[in-house]
C-alpha cells in the first residue's frame, strides 16, 4: 500500500509537470492576435512618421483602407536600401484580415499593386479617423475619410497630409470586442493650415 501511495504521488506530479509544459508550449508556439496589433501598430507608426507629399502618390484616407507616400525598405544586390515608395493597409472583413502592400516608386509609376502581406487573422474591426483641418468652419476636427477620392467636378483636389491618424482594432474576446488604439502624429503635416493661409496673404 506505501508503494500504491508513492507511485500515484509520483505519478500525479509527472502528469502535472507534462500539462504545465504541453501549456506553456501552446502559448509560446501559437501566435498571439495581441502581439500581432503590437508590431502592426509599430509598423504603421513608422511609415506614417516617414510620410511626405509628392507627386503621383496621393494621401487617399478611408475608414476601412489607408494608403500614402512613405520611406521603404527596398532589397538590392547586398543588402537593404531606403527608396520612396507607397505603402497600403487593408481591411477584409469577410476574412477578418489585415494586410499590408508596399510598391516602390516605379511600380506606383506603372501602377502595379507592388507586394502584399497578411498582417493580423482574426480581428472583427479595423477604423481608421483622420484630424485635420476645416478651413471653411476654422476649426480642427476627427474625419472617417481624407482624400479618399478625387473630388467631382474638377473642384481642386487638396494635397495635404492630416496631422494625426488614429487607429481601432477590434477582436473578438469573450463574447464581445476587445478594441485597441493607436494615434499617431504626422510630422510632415504639423503647420500645413499655417501654410495655406500665409498663400492667401
Amino acid at each position: 500500500m506505501l508503494v500504491t501511495a508513492i507511485l500515484a504521488v509520483v505519478g500525479m506530479a509527472i502528469y502535472g509537470s507534462f500539462v504545465s509544459g504541453i501549456n506553456v508550449w501552446q502559448r509560446v508556439t501559437q501566435p498571439s492576435e495581441t502581439e500581432d496589433i503590437g508590431l502592426f501598430f509599430k509598423n504603421i507608426s513608422y511609415d506614417l512618421r516617414n510620410s511626405f507629399l509628392i507627386d503621383n502618390m496621393r494621401f487617399r484616407g478611408g475608414a476601412k483602407q489607408i494608403s500614402f507616400p512613405t520611406r521603404i525598405k527596398q532589397h538590392v544586390k547586398g543588402g537593404v536600401e531606403d527608396s520612396i515608395g507607397q505603402v497600403t493597409y487593408s481591411f477584409d472583413r469577410r476574412k477578418k484580415q489585415l494586410h499590408k502592400s508596399q510598391a516602390d516608386y516605379s511600380e506606383v509609376y506603372r501602377k502595379k499593386p507592388g507586394r502584399k502581406r497578411l498582417l493580423i487573422e482574426g480581428i472583427s474591426s479595423l477604423q481608421f479617423h483622420y484630424f485635420v483641418y476645416d478651413a471653411e468652419r476654422e476649426k480642427y476636427s476627427w474625419v472617417t475619410n481624407w482624400q479618399e477620392r478625387d473630388e467631382p467636378f474638377g473642384a481642386e483636389a487638396e494635397y495635404n497630409l492630416p496631422l494625426i491618424v488614429k487607429i481601432e482594432v477590434g477582436i473578438p474576446k469573450e463574447g464581445m470586442e476587445k478594441k485597441f488604439v493607436k494615434t499617431v502624429t504626422v510630422p510632415s503635416a504639423c503647420c500645413w493650415p499655417l501654410m495655406d493661409e500665409s498663400k492667401n496673404e
